[in-house]
């Protein structure tokens, strides 16, 4: 959700919105009502570079909460220090600390006992160091096997919020003498697993010889052995020469630590399931509901239902996170609490990941005339190349739209899987809050070497036999349905409800950006193949289902050159945006509301079966209660 910058008096309103140590807004910002307006210029600066006024003010806006990566370390035989840095002084912390034990399928962190950090409440400070033995905690499991690594998660009070927060992480040791090992901090995660080939991914805290053990299960030879290669703290291993529809167990190996083991099984001619989810990001409700800027609760809950329900692979199509922050710091420790939320699924099944209008690191401003704006990173610190390397996805897709802008790869790409082929949009590209005036790109716009990539996807596809159906994901609704209808695809006009209002001055003219002609010519390429199935997208913090057709009243129909929209097949858009992230409701005075199949606003993931010619849906809420279910094909 984008909305103005509300000024610092507002925290105590809205508890899971992000605090600005210079401005608090909980999304992407308009001007506030407050600052004076200054003209438009005649055409839209959009898509050209973003252009800083002279004598701009920079500003600073995080999620207010750590102010670097925490550290924790074995100091000691049986002693642990974890260290952590938070951006206003807080109170001492208290942590929590367990084990995982061998008989859990999914090894969520459990806590059996609790550590203050030294201190009266009353001291406040931004270092906190919490030194505590583990050897007692060992002690308590003399009889059930455990894996030898101490789970742990720190809660502090911090005062400018009004409540707590979480920091979650977990330190491998020696378990002969408690002692220090190599740290496997987070992973392993299984992805691009294919029906004879697999990657597997973790990460560890120092430079070690690492390895890949895998076999078949209820195989008794010796597992076989993958070297794996280290990129950074990041360690890779590709395995090739599987066999289709087996199930295989691993354990990823870095010096002398040898991880437990998880499984896999790879894909197999024939029906298959896949689960879809947008719009993870913080909700309101403390604890679990607001774990580093993740709606951690729902996400857990509905990612086991993904897996018990039997998910080969989960696509989840952005607002994974909080975001909008100034920090590469603060960016990177939303993104990991995501991973470590979905960690236990994501060992077992790929997690296939695209970005949203909340995957914002930014830099903002102040202009001399007191508006404030905000725009993309450049470079290395973009979105796009943070949560690149953040994450492992296919490197399919186009390059960028050009000098200076962004790069494309693993955030916009395509996979296939069975007789289905997958396509991962970005339209939140290179996003800038006032791309009129100042360049960059329109929120829900998707830019013109993205069009013509999938253009050429979408004709290869319909040339491939082995490709019966094709789906697509990107987290802006083309046709919103309840919450975003002013922005998305849509910028709805407020008083003749029709779209393209995206300056919001009360006028559809050349001052605007043509978003619905844009959504239009997107909508084309969607539904110019007879394989399309559906478009799944969220923004909208929802399930709804919508069917559009030739005979859709979608409101203006003509693309950017003037002529008119061909709905060549009937496509549904399927928005899933209820993985914690706070409800909203539907509208009904959309041109299409009358073709609205479905809609509820509880916490959700969208299940999809495909078999052979068939696909239907099934939703479920995250207390496993069955909220849809209709067949798509």
């Amino acid at each position: 959700m984008r909305s103005a910058p509300r000024p610092i008096l507002a925290l105590s309103v809205l508890a899971s919105t992000v605090l600005a140590s210079t401005v608090l807004a909980s999304g992407r910002g308009a001007m506030s009502p407050q600052e004076p307006a200054t003209p438009r210029p005649e055409r839209p600066r959009h898509g050209q570079p973003v252009v800083v006024p002279e004598g701009s003010r920079a500003l600073s806006q995080t999620y207010g909460f750590l102010s670097a990566h925490p550290t924790a370390r074995i100091v000691a035989p049986g002693r642990l220090e974890i260290v952590l840095e938070t951006r206003s002084p807080c109170p001492p912390a208290t942590v929590y600390l367990g084990l995982s034990t061998l008989d859990e399928d999914l090894d969520w962190p459990r806590y059996r006992v609790a550590v203050r950090e030294a201190g009266k409440p009353s001291e406040l400070r931004t270092t906190h160091r919490i030194e505590t033995e583990f050897a007692s905690l060992v002690a308590k499991l003399p009889h059930t096997p455990f894996e030898p690594r101490v789970q742990w998660r720190a809660e502090i009070w911090v005062p400018e919020l009004g409540s707590s927060r979480f920091a979650e992480g977990r330190v491998y040791f020696d378990r002969a003498t408690l002692g220090d090992t190599v740290n496997v901090g987070i992973g392993p995660f299984v992805e691009q697993l294919g029906p004879d080939a697999v990657t597997v991914w973790w990460e560890t805290d120092r430079e070690a010889r690492s390895e890949l053990r895998i076999a078949a299960v209820g195989d008794a030879t010796e597992p076989r052995v993958v070297a794996a290669r280290a990129e950074g703290r990041r360690v890779v291993a590709r395995v090739d020469g599987l066999a289709p529809g087996t199930r295989y167990a691993y354990r990823a190996v870095s010096g002398a630590t040898v991880v437990r083991a998880y499984e896999f099984k790879t894909p197999a001619p024939g029906a298959f399931r896949f689960v879809a989810m947008v719009d993870s990001r913080e909700g309101v409700g403390g604890g679990m509901l607001n774990a580093g800027g993740v709606e951690a609760a729902s996400l857990k809950a509905l990612t086991t239902i993904a897996w018990r329900g039997g998910a080969e692979f989960a696509l989840f199509a952005g607002d994974l996170i909080n975001g909008y922050t100034t920090s590469v710091t603060d960016f990177e420790l939303m993104l990991d609490a995501f991973r470590r939320a979905t960690a236990p699924v994501h060992a077992r099944i790929p997690f296939y990941v695209g970005m949203g209008n909340h995957e914002a690191l930014i830099d903002a401003w102040r202009t001399p005339e007191g508006r404030v704006f905000y725009a993309d990173k450049n470079g290395d610190e973009s979105a796009e190349a943070v949560f690149g390397r953040m994450f492992l996805t296919p490197q399919n897709g186009p390059t960028d739209e050009g000098p200076g802008t962004p790069g494309y790869r693993g955030n916009v790409y395509w996979f296939d899987h069975g007789n289905a082929r997958i396509v991962v949009l970005n339209n939140n590209y290179w996003w800038c809050s006032d791309p009129h005036r100042r360049g960059g790109n329109l929120e829900g716009f998707v830019m013109e070497r993205q069009l013509a990539w999938l253009a050429e996807l979408v004709a290869a596809t319909d040339a491939d036999p082995a490709v019966r159906h094709l789906f697509f994901a990107a987290q802006e609704p083309p046709f919103p349905n309840g919450g975003h209808t002013a922005d998305a695809m849509w910028y709805r006009h407020g008083l003749t409800g029709q779209g393209g209002d995206t300056d919001r001055d009360g006028d559809v003219d050349d001052g605007d950006i043509d978003i619905v002609g844009n959504r239009n010519r997107l909508w084309e390429l969607v539904a110019s193949s007879a394989k399309s199935v559906a478009f799944i997208t969220g923004d909208e913090h929802a399930y709804s289902r919508v069917l559009i057709r030739r005979e859709t009243p979608i409101g203006r129909r003509s693309k950017p050159d003037g002529t008119e929209l061909h709905v060549a097949h009937a496509v549904w858009q399927i928005t899933s945006g209820g993985a914690g992230a706070p409800f909203y409701d539907k509208e009904l005075d959309l041109p299409w509301s009358g073709e609205l199949a479905a809609h509820s606003t509880m916490p959700h993931c969208a299940m999809f079966t495909v078999d052979g010619p068939k696909v239907s849906l099934e939703v479920f809420a995250n207390t496993g209660q069955r909220i849809d279910a209709v067949e798509l094909r």
